[in-house]
């Protein structure tokens, strides 16, 4: 079995706590807001294209992000914030996932 990159573990690890912080909402100010912000300006047509209804749960919006990621460094440095984003480029907002030196996430804000 394949090991997970630094890249990919942070990625899975930031996923799992943007999906807790809108479960237990946790997360007002920045993974509820960025996806009840889009959810509201966005056209009905980009969500019936990408979800194929014009009003998809927070919880697809949020499956659906989109790593901003340039280049494939390994330094784990690199990887102190992780930024996603709606599919194609939609939004100048992110929601920036950032961790401790010991690659947990300490955290999660929107941002532009």
């Amino acid at each position: 079995m394949k090991e997970l990159s630094i890249l990919q573990q942070r990625e899975k690890l930031a996923r799992a706590a943007m999906q807790l912080a809108l479960e237990d909402q946790q997360a007002e100010d920045s993974v509820d807001l960025y996806i009840q912000h889009h959810l509201e300006e966005i056209e009905p047509e980009y969500w019936v294209k990408h979800f194929g209804t014009s009003s998809p749960t927070p919880l697809q919006v949020l499956d659906a992000l989109v790593l901003q990621h340039e280049g494939d460094d390994e330094e784990i440095e690199a990887y102190e914030m992780l930024d996603f984003s709606l599919p194609d480029q939609v939004t100048n907002y992110v929601i920036c996932v950032s961790f401790d030196s010991h690659g947990q996430v300490i955290d999660i804000s929107m941002e532009s």
